[in-house]
């Protein structure tokens, strides 16, 4: 998410807005995930979604072989930051996604020998795709738990209330995600 600075100089979250958004797909994937630590769930599904539209658009050998670079360099990023001891991600997680990194670097350098094949632009599209929205999946969970517990505890902590909660929050989150 943004930082915006208020009349009082504090820093604030608040939702990325069009131009923010239109500027993290300018920048190269692999910026976006090296600044976030790939833990800005938002601009790094942003950045998995934009590598997978250039691999999708890709209608010519040129624009075939810049979204494979562009994609290569994400995930060389990608990497790079699971490396990183401050990244916060289960280690299952960084485990599969480091793997998901071996394949795309494998994919890449046999997509780029010879002609480049449709089917493997589509293959490794859809791995972004599918990153992006577990990401964004995973952060509505969260949200979803945490407002759970707010309400839980709003109405003193009852006994098997718990699915009243979940599904009270899961309406107030889907409200709020749909008036973004």
């Amino acid at each position: 998410m943004a930082k915006r600075k208020t009349a009082t100089a504090k820093t604030v979250e608040a939702a990325p807005s069009l131009e923010a958004a239109e500027a993290l797909a300018t920048d190269t994937g692999a910026e976006i995930v090296l600044n976030t630590n790939f833990a800005a769930i938002e601009q790094d599904a942003v950045a998995l979604l934009h590598a997978a539209s250039l691999l999708v658009e890709a209608d010519t050998p040129e624009k075939a072989s810049h979204a494979l670079d562009h994609n290569l360099r994400l995930w060389v990023a990608i990497k790079t930051v699971l490396q990183n001891e401050e990244n916060t991600l289960d280690s299952e997680v960084k485990a599969n996604l480091r793997n998901l990194a071996q394949y795309v670097t494998v994919t890449t350098m046999e997509a780029t020998k010879g002609s480049i094949e449709a089917s493997k632009l589509v293959s490794l599209s859809r791995i972004n795709m599918h990153i992006a929205e577990g990401l964004l999946h995973g952060q509505k969970n969260r949200m979803v738990q945490e407002r759970a517990y707010e309400i839980w505890e709003r109405e003193g902590r009852p006994n098997g209330r718990e699915m009243d909660h979940w599904l009270l929050a899961e309406a107030e989150i889907a409200d709020l995600l749909k008036n973004r």
